[in-house]
């Protein structure tokens, strides 16, 4: 019984990284399109969130494919890694 509960909840927690993946994706996908008027595949997307989520400080803007879009991190304090 307890495995169960364990693999359960091993399946649960790789869903849900997914899922928090794939919503920055989108948002990378609508801040390109809104800056740019362009599409941008969900592979590219996916290279541009660190770039956009965590490497950029908040105001600033982020070169995606020759088009400049605002940083989406929220908070400028944050320090990812630490």
């Amino acid at each position: 019984m307890a495995k169960w509960v364990l693999a359960t909840l091993a399946t649960m927690m790789l869903f849900s990284g997914h899922v928090m993946a794939q919503g920055k994706v989108e948002a990378v996908q609508v801040a390109v399109k809104k800056a740019c008027s362009k599409d941008l595949a969900n592979d590219e997307a996916l290279r541009q969130v660190k770039n956009l989520f965590l490497s950029c400080v908040p105001g600033d803007k982020v070169d995606v494919d020759g088009c400049k879009v605002p940083c989406l991190k929220e908070n400028s304090g944050a320090v990812v890694g630490q």
